[in-house]
C-alpha cells in the first residue's frame, strides 16, 4: 500500500488488528531481532547518537530491558554529551533525554539534566528549535524537543516553564491558515496566520501531538480542563488549580503554572488541525515515511487521550501495519531515508503503540469531579480519593437516569464515586437499553455508572455493551465493565485481567471474552468500532 493510502483512509471502518495479534507480532518480532544486531556506526544517519537512542527506546519498550543494545546505547549518552554541544540540530541530544528518562531516570540524572540543560539553551527567540546558526525554528526538530520536556518531566526533572510556554506559542504562531504546519515556521507578527511551506501530514501530526504534549505539562490535556482554560484565558478569568489534573505517578513533578498562555488558541489550532489531518486534501510527501508512522502513533495516542477516546481496532494501525509490511528492505528492517538503526525503530514503536503505552502507564487521571469545579452543595461534600464528593443515599436505576437527564451532577459525582449507592433490581427493556447508550456516548462518571448497572442486572444480553466498555479509555470504567462480564458469567477471576492492566493484557481479555460469549451465542454480533 503507497504512504498515502494511510492517510486516505483514517477515517475507514476499523478493521482489527492489535497489537497482539499474530501478524504484528510476526513482524514485531522481526524487527526486535534485527535492531539486536543491526550497526549503529558511521558516518550518516546509522551512527548518530539518536539512532542508537531509537534502538534501545525500541528494545526497552517491546520488554528486552537486557539488550546489549540498550547498555550501548546508555553508554554512547555519557561519552558524547560533551560533544552535543557542537551538535547542529536537537535529534540527538532530544532524544537521549526521551531514552534515558524511559530506562534509567533515577540512575543517569546527572547525564539527562545535562542535556536538558543543552535543549533549552538552543531555543529560538521565537520559541521553535531548529538548526545552530538559523533563527528559524522547524516542526521537525521541535517535535522531538517537546517529547523529551514530557519525558523529563514524568520523571520528576523540572523543566523551566518558558521552554514549553515558547514552544506552544510558536507552534500556534506558525500553523497555516488552511490547519497544517510547514516544515520551518513562518511566524505570525498579527492575529492573521501565514501561508506555510512544505505543509505535510507529518509535519501536522508532529505539530498537533506538540501542542497536546504541551498541554498536558499544565495539566490540561483532557478536553474539558482545554475548554475551561480557553474560557478562563477569553474573559481574564484565572485559571483554577482545581481545573488542572492531578498527577499520582510517583516522581512526576506536578502541573506547570498556566495563566500565561491563551488555550482558547491552542484548543482552536488542536481543531483546526485535526480537521485539515482528517482532510481529503493531506496527502503524504513521500519521504521519511517510517518517521511520518511515528509521528501519526504519538498524535493519535495523545488525542484519544485528550477525547477520551479508545478504538481497540484502529484503521490508520492496520494501514500502518500494511505499508510496513510491504516495504521492508530486509526481513524485519526498513531502510527508508532515516537510515536503517532509525526507520527499523520506527517502524517497531508505531506497531507497539509506544506513545500509548507511556501515557496509560500510571499518570492520574482525575480532576477536580471530572473537571466540572467544586459541586454546589458543599454542606454534605466530603473529600474522598482525592475529589470532593457529595454524600448521597442509595439510587435505583430510574433515578439514576432520571438524574442524568436532569444534570444534577452533584449527584451523579456522589454515585459515581460510591459504587454501594446504586441499586439494581430487575430492569425493564427501556432502562436496559437506555443503560447500555450511556456506556457508548456517556461522560465517562456515568459510563461508569453503568457499566455496574448492567455488570448487576446479570443479563446474557449486555455482554456485547459490557465488551465494549471493556475497551473504554477510562480505567475505571474499564475495571467495572470487566467486573461486570465476570459477574454475568459467574467467573470471579475472569480472564485474569488486573486492575493495573497493560494493553496487551486488556486485548487478551477482550479477546477471550469475545470467544467466550461466541460460543453460547455463535450468531452474536459483537461491535466494538469508536
Amino acid at each position: 500500500m503507497a504512504l498515502a493510502a494511510v492517510l486516505a483512509s483514517l477515517a475507514a471502518p476499523a478493521p482489527g488488528l492489535l497489537p497482539t495479534s499474530p501478524r504484528v507480532k510476526t513482524l514485531l518480532t522481526a524487527a526486535l531481532d534485527r535492531l539486536e544486531v543491526i550497526p549503529t556506526t558511521g558516518t550518516g544517519y546509522e551512527g548518530m547518537l539518536g539512532a542508537k537512542c531509537l534502538v534501545g527506546l525500541a528494545l526497552h519498550k517491546a520488554g528486552r530491558p537486557e539488550s546489549e543494545r540498550i547498555r550501548e546505547a546508555i553508554k554512547a549518552c555519557k561519552d558524547e554529551a560533551a560533544a552535543m554541544a557542537n551538535e547542529s540540530t536537537t535529534y540527538s541530544p532530544a532524544l537521549a533525554v526521551i531514552f534515558l528518562c524511559e530506562v534509567a531516570p533515577r540512575q543517569e540524572r546527572t547525564i539527562i539534566q545535562q542535556y536538558l540543560d543543552n535543549l533549552g539553551g538552543r531555543q529560538k527567540a521565537n520559541g521553535g528549535w531548529g538548526y545552530n546558526g538559523e533563527d528559524l525554528g522547524d516542526t521537525s526538530q521541535t517535535q522531538y524537543v517537546a517529547l523529551a520536556l514530557w519525558q523529563a518531566h514524568r520523571a520528576g526533572f523540572k523543566v523551566q516553564p518558558p521552554y514549553p510556554r515558547g514552544m506552544i506559542d510558536w507552534l500556534n504562531r506558525t500553523q497555516d491558515p488552511a490547519g497544517g504546519w510547514g516544515y520551518k515556521g513562518v511566524v505570525a507578527t498579527g492575529s492573521e496566520p501565514q501561508p506555510q511551506t512544505n505543509v505535510s501530514p507529518t509535519l501536522a501530526a508532529a505539530a498537533l501531538a506538540s501542542l497536546m504534549i504541551g498541554a498536558d505539562l499544565h495539566g490540561l490535556l483532557n478536553e474539558g480542563s482545554l475548554a475551561i482554560a480557553g474560557d478562563a484565558a477569553a474573559t481574564g478569568v484565572e485559571l483554577p488549580d482545581a481545573v488542572r489534573r492531578v498527577r499520582d505517578e510517583v516522581g512526576a513533578a506536578g502541573p506547570l503554572e498556566s495563566k500565561d498562555i491563551d488555550w482558547s488558541k491552542v484548543a482552536n489550532a488542536l481543531r483546526m488541525g485535526e480537521k485539515w489531518m482528517g482532510s481529503a486534501e493531506a496527502t503524504a510527501e513521500g519521504r521519511y515515511p517510517n518517521y511520518f508512522l511515528y509521528a501519526l502513533e504519538r498524535y493519535h495516542s495523545f488525542r484519544e487521550a485528550r477525547l477520551n477516546l479508545f478504538d481497540v481496532e484502529p484503521a490508520w494501525y492496520e494501514d500502518g501495519i500494511e505499508y510496513l509490511e510491504k516495504s521492508q528492505s530486509a526481513p524485519g528492517e526498513w531502510n527508508s531515508g532515516c537510515g536503517a538503526p532509525s526507520d527499523t525503530a520506527f517502524a517497531a514503536l508505531f506497531m507497539l503503540r509506544a506513545t500509548q503505552k507511556s501515557l496509560q502507564r500510571g499518570i492520574g487521571e482525575g480532576s477536580l469531579v471530572s473537571g466540572r469545579g467544586l459541586p454546589k452543595n458543599l454542606a454534605s461534600a466530603t473529600l474522598r480519593r482525592g475529589q470532593v464528593v457529595v454524600e448521597m443515599d442509595a439510587v435505583g436505576v430510574g433515578e439514576f437516569l432520571a438524574m442524568m437527564e436532569k444534570k444534577e451532577s452533584d449527584r451523579l459525582d456522589a454515585l459515581a464515586a460510591d459504587p454501594t449507592s446504586l441499586v439494581v433490581g430487575k430492569l425493564s427493556e427501556a432502562d436496559g437499553e437506555r443503560l447500555k447508550q450511556v456506556l457508548r456516548a456517556g461522560s465517562p462518571d456515568l459510563r461508569l455508572i453503568a457499566a455496574r448497572a448492567l455488570g448487576r442486572a446479570n443479563r446474557l444480553d449486555d455482554v456485547p455493551a459490557l465488551l465494549y466498555g471493556l475497551s473504554d479509555p477510562d480505567r475505571r470504567v474499564a475495571i467495572a465493565s470487566r467486573d461486570a462480564l465476570r459477574s454475568v458469567a459467574r467467573r470471579p477471576r475472569g480472564f485474569g485481567m488486573p486492575d493495573d492492566f497493560t494493553d496487551d493484557q486488556r486485548y487478551f481479555e477482550l479477546e477471550q471474552w469475545k470467544g467466550w460469549y461466541k460460543a453460547l451465542r455463535p450468531e452474536a454480533n459483537i461491535d466494538l468500532g469508536r
